[in-house]
């Protein structure tokens, strides 16, 4: 087992011996050698499991691990390390200075994919840096997929759209913006009539267009689609990622009762059932890069214009679609 290290900037990612920490593994190695980044493989143990067979157990599941991410690329710096306590808490400290954090979440009905389920769902909220949740589905996600990107507020959801513009960059791919229309619907656009839909669904783009001006300067050369639609987010977001390479997701980490963070319903929602990889980053997430943190602050202070109502103009050197996504009845 190799010493314990803290790789500045890494991608972390959890393995726990399951079938799906090994997919997490393999799509972490690819999305490290792309940020050329170190991976850190981290595996959890209980605090009971302090035995020999434990110790067997623990050196075998880092071992397969590390063999699977040498295999899936060899020009990826791997570190492997053990650390006890509880999952979630554990790997927050483990991700304190990483870039990225990893991990699988199974679809199962067994205790293990339970548990693992549960652990993803936590740690999403917990850490500060994005976590990447790859799912345990059946079917291969495309490589060349574009990034879906589902915002409810563009300036509130800074981060996650630098997020996705910076992936979709990287990965060489576009990016698809769903944003949903509040207080539409059937009823509702029956009483308000299509021209009073068509006007708040323009007044919407013109405004996320507007909005999204940094990210354009920053990334001119991503293609962008926008979709403007009513009804529950997931209800878009889960078709659109069908075809989709990631899944990112902005999340207010709201409070409960009890004072644990929890996630949203959107967000809940589409980690359970998602086709593909989702990234999950907060509104008060951390980001590695300078670059990318001033992009997002300057996109928080940059104040919003009124919405116009009129002819929507498309910005130059961005390719955009729009699609109306409104029920048909």
């Amino acid at each position: 087992m190799d010493e314990q290290r803290t790789a500045t900037g890494a991608v972390v990612v959890g393995v726990d011996g399951s079938s799906i920490a090994l997919s997490a593994v393999r799509w972490a190695t690819r999305e490290a050698h792309l940020r050329s980044a170190p991976l850190r493989i981290v595996h959890v143990a209980p605090n009971a499991e302090l035995n020999a067979a434990a110790e067997r157990r623990i050196a075998s599941i880092l071992t397969l691990a590390r063999t699977t991410a040498e295999k899936t690329d060899r020009d990826v710096a791997v570190t492997t390390e053990t650390r006890t306590g509880p999952a979630t808490a554990t790997l927050v400290d483990a991700t304190e200075d990483a870039q990225l954090l990893v991990v699988g979440m199974g679809g199962g009905e067994r205790y293990e994919d339970i548990r693992l389920h549960s652990t993803a769902l936590a740690v999403c909220t917990a850490v500060t840096c994005p976590v990447a949740v790859v799912r345990g589905v059946a079917g291969t996600v495309p490589e060349d997929g574009q990034v879906v990107l589902g915002i409810d507020d563009i300036v509130a959801d800074a981060t996650a759209v630098t997020v996705a513009f910076a992936d979709a960059q990287r990965h060489g791919g576009g990016l698809i913006v769903v944003h949903a229309v509040h207080g539409t619907g059937p009823v509702r656009d029956h009483v308000m009539g299509h021209e009073a839909y068509a006007r708040k669904r323009d007044a919407a783009f013109v405004a996320i267009t507007d909005a999204l001006a940094p990210w354009r300067s920053r990334w001119p050369e991503v293609p962008v689609e926008m979709k403007i639609v009513d009804g529950p987010a997931h209800a878009h977001l889960l078709p659109a990622a069908v075809a989709a390479r990631l899944l990112v997701l902005g999340t207010r980490a709201r409070r409960s009762a009890t004072a644990r963070v929890v996630l949203g319903s959107t967000s809940h929602t589409v980690l359970r059932h998602a086709p593909c990889p989702v990234m999950v980053v907060r509104r008060d997430a951390r980001l590695t890069e300078s670059s990318a943190e001033a992009i997002a602050a300057e996109a928080i202070a940059r104040p919003l214009p009124p919405a116009p109502v009129a002819h929507v103009a498309y910005p130059e050197r961005w390719t955009l679609r729009v699609t109306d996504h409104r029920p048909r009845r």
